[in-house]
């Protein structure tokens, strides 16, 4: 049953093509194009008038300099350095991922490492390799994760479409039409049409900045998703009601002073957002003893357990759920954190992704237009391009490659 989830999105899929092929039948207009029945197009010009051209017209408000200073600026530091981005939402004290083609680059020389010194994955892992995996319901993920993935990735690649198309506009250059695209549920994907040649036409900084804008929107998404969960962290009623863990599963119930439904809220007087901060806090305990704050949703009263920690340990199950010994418990993340999470996690990934400098990617568009002050040559650039695009696509297949065969896509 492990590709039951997968079926029931396929069959979802065919089920919604098969809505789309009816209202065609009887008439009905529908801005939606279904290709051999795996495919499904929309394209709306009423987009660019209705929606993009207004955002263009506030964006005018604001000085070119500064539009151009934030978008690339952000563009660049994360393409060749660093995308900056905190990683406090999952209890990482760090700040910032290096740049997708770091990534790369160290991936290959540890994989050549790990090959001649016969390491096994993890200890690759240990090294500094970047596991990669597609999302697969059923497969990498369950279709319960999926649906939050949907709507997250959805809401990134719907922004960052609409910020190319509105920086567009801002600079006068014509957009043509908007739409999305899916294809089996499985890859989705927003495009803005715009007119090419009236961009070429413009200078480098606002070809660079047009291009850069994309990336500039999913790291503020980002951003948002953070502020969203450290506000509901001040505020112990909002922390109640959207954040903590949920005890989803007890060993013994007559032994223990969980139940299942139960929120721990924090841990020594400190609050809690998901299982990540649980383990930062349990494990950063001073004493033998920790204070739990645990909710009960039931009676809505909220009790504090004194508890040992003496040979405690805890277990991940997935990314979103973990198994406290000898405490007998299975706690997992609420609703509001997963949504953020995977908000946060998506368009940090759409970020390290287009601003990896290959084709067709936002950061080989920026790339190109850099190089055009040093190759004069259209054609001549376009195919350094092409070549390098080539070495650099080819980096993420040999770490997907890597990923799939070894097992390493299950620790994502």
């Amino acid at each position: 049953m492990q590709y039951l989830d997968l079926v029931i999105v396929i069959a979802a899929w065919f089920a919604l093509v098969g809505v789309v092929y009816v209202l065609k039948a009887l008439g009905i207009k529908v801005p939606v194009r279904v290709y051999y029945g795996l495919f499904i197009m929309l394209r709306d010009e009423e987009l660019v008038r209705e929606v993009i051209a207004p955002l263009g017209d506030i964006l005018r408000r604001v000085p070119a300099w500064l539009i151009m200073a934030l978008t690339i600026g952000l563009f660049s530091l994360s393409m060749f350095i660093i995308v900056p981005i905190p990683l406090t939402i999952m209890s990482i004290n760090m700040y910032g991922l290096p740049s997708m083609l770091y990534l790369m680059i160290r991936n290959l020389v540890l994989m050549i490492i790990a090959t001649t010194h016969r390491l096994n994955p993890i200890e690759t892992v240990e090294r500094g390799f970047t596991p990669l995996a597609p999302l697969i319901p059923g497969v990498t993920i369950s279709l319960y994760t999926f649906i939050y993935v949907i709507v997250a990735i959805g809401l990134g690649i719907l922004l960052h479409e609409l910020a190319h198309g509105a920086v567009a506009s801002r600079f006068g250059v014509r957009i043509k039409s908007g739409g999305a695209f899916a294809l089996l549920f499985l890859a989705f994907g927003g495009f803005v049409e715009i007119d090419e040649e009236e961009l070429r036409g413009k200078g480098l900084a606002v070809r660079l900045a047009v291009y850069s804008s994309g990336v500039f929107m999913n790291i503020v998404l980002a951003y948002i998703a953070i502020a969203l969960v450290e506000l509901a962290l001040l505020s112990p009623a909002l922390t109640r009601d959207l954040l903590g863990t949920t005890v989803i599963y007890v060993v013994n119930s007559t032994d223990t002073v969980f139940k299942t439904g139960y929120v721990i809220t924090a841990v020594n007087g400190h609050a809690i957002a998901s299982i990540y901060s649980l383990i930062s806090a349990l494990s950063s305990a001073n004493s033998s003893n920790v204070v739990l704050t645990i909710y009960d949703p039931v009676n809505r009263t909220m009790l504090n357990e004194v508890l040992s920690t003496k040979n405690l340990t805890m277990t991940m199950l997935g990314y979103s759920a973990l198994y406290l010994s000898p405490w007998g418990i299975v706690v997992e993340n609420r609703s509001f954190y997963d949504l953020m999470f995977w908000i946060y996690t998506l368009n940090l990934t759409l970020a390290l992704l287009n601003a990896f400098p290959a084709y067709p990617l936002d950061g080989g568009q920026f790339l190109e237009s850099l190089l055009s002050k040093v190759i004069i040559d259209r054609e001549l650039r376009g195919r350094v391009m092409i070549a390098l695009s080539v070495v650099l696509w080819s980096l993420i297949g040999l770490t997907l490659y890597y990923t799939l065969i070894t097992g390493l896509y299950k620790l994502i």
